[in-house]
């Protein structure tokens, strides 16, 4: 059977193997850090639980994501709790989705041709009138796509948001690094390889052929290669391609890839509950108008962890320093429950900020559709000679892009071509 180097051991790189070296081929797995999993990592010490520093949530009914944590024997546990708006000093109940947003989603399902969020919002809603709509559709737009609103596709997060379940959003109990685990063991005992600490620096590449070198001066050669590095490794263009792929690079400049800014703080109790001025009793979610604007609970686990989330454009031109990213955050937080900053800081047990716009070997966080991604996909998903193929959550095409169900079907699907 063929020999098939996969570079990159996250979630779409994993199932690649899992399934190829299931099927008698040689898989050797090439990852560029110390640990498996990619975008998903979980931290374990000085915090009371492990908690994700990447991702963490099932979105809806991700079937293969759910099959596969079955099979694991892991669990998805229900999120629990009240969601909370915050909107210029005003608290509400409930999600930001009122009349005007009806009024968005009408004006949605009427477009036949696509184009950008921003063109579509000054074409329908421009005006003093629909300002804070605008600004409630960005932030929704960055928050959960990470997304420009000047290049994501109107179509596609009409799409998207239309099949948003609020009803069925979960948790993965023991973290998703529980399903990395239980596929490396699968790769593992089926025969293939899984070499740490080797970014790779250049695919050569001819019909039936691959000869893959990483930084350190090593070569391993290959009939296929599957690359399923982050989108913006991609983009930053840090693997060299012999023959180079220029048709290649600018369709991945075509396709959306933003960035996320985590942060991590457990508190010694969940004074949000009844110790804040502003009280949010059984929070599941906020979204709010603070520089860091949302922020959710481990609901129905009852650690008094709050986790904070920056995404979009601006992730990518803020301060990167550490103490500057701590302090927006306290002040994000001083706003939300008008507490002081020494207030909040006595309170908290420990925290973490994980900034993967900074991460070398992801460049961002994750992929959203562009106008011209569609086109873009058509390219880069089509295998070169059957023998360089492209995988993960940014070269999957569906309401998904961007989650663990979106890079596990890309591994699924490149591994069904090879086969």
């Amino acid at each position: 059977m063929s020999h098939i180097i996969i570079i990159g051991s996250g979630a779409a790189g994993l199932m690649s193997a899992r399934m190829l070296s299931e099927k008698n081929h040689s898989v050797t797995i090439l990852e560029a850090r110390d640990r498996i999993g990619g975008r998903i990592h979980k931290l374990t010490e000085k915090f009371s639980r492990p908690v994700e520093t990447g991702a963490e949530f099932i979105h809806g009914d991700q079937s293969l994501t759910l099959a596969l944590l079955r099979e694991a024997n892991g669990e998805a546990m229900k999120v629990q709790g009240n969601y909370y708006t915050l909107n210029k000093g005003e608290l509400e109940q409930g999600d930001f989705m009122d009349d005007q947003w009806g009024e968005l989603t009408q004006a949605l399902n009427t477009l036949t041709t696509d184009t950008d969020m921003a063109s579509f919002l000054d074409r329908h809603f421009r005006g003093d009138t629909y300002q804070d709509l605008r600004n409630r559709v960005q932030r929704f737009a960055e928050g959960f796509d990470t997304a420009d609103i000047h290049r994501v596709s109107a179509l596609a997060l009409r799409e998207e948001w239309s099949g948003t379940d609020e009803e069925h959003q979960y948790h993965v109990r023991d973290g998703y690094s529980t399903l990395m685990q239980y596929l490396a063991e699968k790769v593992k005992k089926a025969g293939g390889t899984i070499l740490l600490s080797s970014p790779v620096h250049e695919i050569e590449w001819r019909e039936g052929h691959v000869k893959v070198t990483t930084d350190s001066g090593r070569s391993i050669e290959g009939d296929n290669v599957i690359v399923t590095v982050p989108l913006g490794v991609l983009q930053k263009g840090t693997i060299r391609f012999t023959p180079d792929l220029p048709q290649h690079r600018t369709a991945f400049q075509a396709m959306g890839f933003g960035g996320v800014i985590k942060f991590l703080f457990e508190f010694n109790e969940p004074f949000w509950e009844d110790h804040a001025s502003r009280k949010l009793k059984n929070l599941a979610f906020l979204f709010s108008d603070a520089d860091i604007p949302t922020w959710w609970t481990q609901l129905p686990d009852q650690t008094p962890l709050l986790t904070g989330w920056f995404g979009g454009p601006r992730t990518f031109n803020a301060h990167h320093q550490t103490g500057d990213l701590f302090a927006k955050a306290i002040a994000s937080l001083q706003y939300i429950f008008k507490l002081t900053p020494a207030e909040i800081e006595s309170r908290i047990r420990h925290w973490h900020i994980a900034d993967w716009t900074q991460d070398p070997f992801t460049h961002g966080a994750y992929g959203y559709t562009t106008v011209e991604t569609s086109s873009a996909l058509a390219l880069v998903t089509k295998p070169i000679q059957d023998t360089l193929y492209f995988a993960g959550e940014a070269m999957y095409e569906g309401p998904s892009m961007g989650t663990v169900e979106a890079a596990l079907t890309s591994g699924k699907e490149v591994a069904n071509k090879i086969m």
